[in-house]
């Protein structure tokens, strides 16, 4: 089971969404650092913890039994999936933070992803 993909991998949402949010208001860049963390982990933590569970564990085990689990697919899982919900309602700027934390999101989850474990049929 990966555990540290599934309990550490969307804290990667927190500092990705304060850099795509820095620049986004008036007051300037340390109120946009502040409001960018504090949205990461009241928003963007649960919503990665969602997004894991629901998309990211099934495509895990399914990558691993074919043998196919590669990092530039993680990262693409991981940047598709909020693109595909945000691209019609949401604004650019939301639509591209949002998948921009994806991918942040998926490339950790693989790095952190169990290693040594022999793939299925060996």
């Amino acid at each position: 089971m990966p555990w540290g993909s599934l309990l550490l991998a969307p804290f990667a949402s927190v500092p990705a969404l304060a850099v795509t949010g820095l620049g986004s208001s008036d007051a300037g860049m340390a109120s946009d650092l502040g409001s960018g963390l504090v949205f990461g982990f009241l928003l963007g933590v649960p919503v990665s913890f969602i997004g894991i569970a629901v998309v990211g564990l099934p495509l895990y085990f399914l990558l691993q039994r074919f043998d196919s689990l590669r990092s530039w697919i993680a990262c693409s899982i991981g940047a598709l999936v909020p693109f595909l919900v945000l691209f019609d309602e949401a604004p650019l700027r939301t639509t591209v933070g949002g998948t921009i934390t994806g991918l942040a999101v998926g490339a950790f989850a693989y790095a952190l992803r169990p290693r040594g474990v022999p793939a299925s049929g060996q």
